[in-house]
Formats: structure tokens, C-alpha cells, sequence
């Protein structure tokens, strides 16, 4: 059985890859304005993290969740390049019956990131993963050995911040007609200061919506 103390562990993305955080970041945000509220599951693992996993379905109870054990270092999981999400909107976790999950697929492909729904074995909706290395971790091995020579590598990665637009008046002007349609229609609302959050991708996304009509 996997215990509170290691799913709280699994959870924190802030152990991800950097790029992997600010992506996971972005899909939240892109998923609630698309009216698809979600939330982050399983994120880095350790070896006794993943072997917990693994003796699901084998050597403790419950159903089998994955054919990696800790120390292949087979699980994207391991290697801070992966995390789960989960439906957060009160109607299950993981009810697809409207299909939640490839709406939130298709965000997370625009996004850059490889989602597991397009897989065939197996299919795993629930997971997103950066596509540099393959959707194995063989390369990974191959070039870094364990997760903890590639985590040496993170310092040197440069990820680019992309510019926050807080207020209306702040954003380009072609995007200030759609900000103004939602902020009007409450589909758009700010923290509690009535800060945005906006970002050139969502902006984008905002408008490419709004020229489909999706907001009329």
C-alpha cells in the first residue's frame, strides 16, 4: 500500500524538471479557462516511491499500476520528466464518460508536451511527459546513467519566462477585444487582487477560441 507520506511526495511538480513545472503550470491555467478544472497527481518518484507502486497488485493489495519497479529507472516519474492529472471538478477523478481527458490531451499537445492518450500500450490519459527523450527512458539511461546525473544538468537549463499580463490594458492589442468578451462574461476573473495571470500562449489560445466562436 502506498502510504499519505509518499503521495505527497509524488505530488510536489516543484521536484520536476523546470521547463516541466512551468508546463504543468500553464495547463491548469489553460484547462480553467476551457472550463476543464484539473489538478496535479503523481509527480517525481524516488526508488522506494516507484517500488511502492510496483508492489501494487504483486506483493501488497490492490490492482497493478505499472511494470516499472524502482531500480530499472523505467518510469519518466523517476526521472522528474512526467506528472499526472487528475479531473478536479466534483464529477470522479477520473470519469471520462464526456471525454475530459482528451480535451485536456489536446491542451497539454499544444502545450509540447507528449500525452499518454496517444499511446497504445499502454493508454494512460492521466499522464503528460516532456517528448525530448522518447516516451521510454531508455535514452535517459543511456545518456545520464540515474536520475540524480540528470537532475545535475537542471542548473544549466534556461527557460525562457514568458511576459505576465495582470491587466486588460497591458495586453497586445490584439488580444484586448477577446479579454474584455470574457472578462465581461465572467469567464475570465482574476486573483484576488483582479490580477490575470495572462501569458502570450494563453492569449493565443483565448483568441484562436474566441475567432472559432467558442465564446459567443
Amino acid at each position: 500500500m502506498v502510504s499519505d507520506e509518499v503521495i505527497i511526495i509524488s505530488r510536489n511538480i516543484k521536484k520536476c524538471h523546470p521547463e516541466l513545472q512551468i508546463k504543468a503550470e500553464k495547463l491548469v491555467s489553460a484547462c480553467k479557462v476551457n472550463g476543464l478544472t484539473i489538478g496535479i497527481g503523481e509527480c517525481y518518484r524516488t526508488v522506494e516511491e516507484q517500488d511502492a507502486l510496483y508492489a501494487k497488485g504483486r506483493t501488497a493489495p490492490g490492482s497493478i499500476v505499472t511494470y516499472a519497479n524502482g531500480i530499472s529507472y523505467s518510469s519518466h516519474h523517476q526521472w522528474g520528466t512526467a506528472f499526472d492529472f487528475y479531473r478536479n471538478d466534483g464529477k470522479g477523478a477520473y470519469n471520462d464518460s464526456d471525454g475530459f481527458f482528451s480535451k485536456v490531451g489536446e491542451i497539454g499537445r499544444k502545450l509540447g508536451l507528449e500525452w499518454g492518450g496517444d499511446w497504445t500500450s499502454p493508454v494512460d490519459k492521466p499522464h503528460f511527459q516532456l517528448p525530448y527523450w522518447g516516451s521510454t527512458t531508455v535514452r535517459l539511461k543511456k545518456l545520464y546513467g540515474t536520475p540524480e546525473k540528470f537532475k545535475e544538468t537542471w542548473k544549466e537549463v534556461e527557460v525562457m519566462a514568458e511576459k505576465i499580463y495582470n491587466w486588460t490594458v497591458e495586453c497586445p492589442t490584439w488580444a484586448i477585444p477577446t479579454v474584455q468578451k470574457l472578462l465581461n462574461k465572467k469567464y475570465l476573473v482574476g486573483n484576488e487582487k483582479g490580477e490575470l495571470g495572462l501569458t502570450d500562449t494563453m492569449l493565443k489560445l483565448l483568441v484562436i477560441n474566441d475567432r472559432a466562436g467558442l465564446y459567443d
